[in-house]
């Protein structure tokens, strides 16, 4: 599958870009939500994972933006235990399909990751 991550801090990013190309995935990480918009417009994705720890206003409309467009491609919001439930709740209601807790390398959130590929 064709990933898009965006993730804020740079460690994370390359930690998520590791482990899920390690999983057989083919990887795009963005480290801001423009980066993001440019290689959507460049590169086909199956899924985009969004950084919801401390979703800002950017973060919401990037969120919006992926799912008003008649845009078939899951968004899994990937957050913390730190992370209020109301900011799950309202990133959910925004659009997104699933919220998964950092890091993703857990077995659990692998196989919620690969069940987009194979719907």
């Amino acid at each position: 599958m064709r990933i898009a991550i965006l993730e804020s801090d740079a460690a994370a990013l390359d930690c998520a870009l590791e482990i899920l190309s390690s999983a057989g995935h083919l990887c795009f990480g963005a480290l801001c939500d423009k980066t993001l918009h440019g290689l959507l417009k460049q590169v086909p994705v199956d899924l985009v994972i969004l950084d919801w720890v401390a979703p800002d206003a950017l973060r919401y409309d990037t969120l919006r933006c992926l799912c008003r467009h008649g845009s078939v491609i899951p968004v899994v919001l990937c957050v913390k235990s730190c992370t209020s439930q109301q900011v799950i709740a309202a990133g959910l209601k925004s659009g997104a399909n699933i919220c998964l807790e950092k890091p993703l390398g857990s077995a659990q959130s692998l196989a919620r990751i690969h069940a987009f590929g194979a719907s």
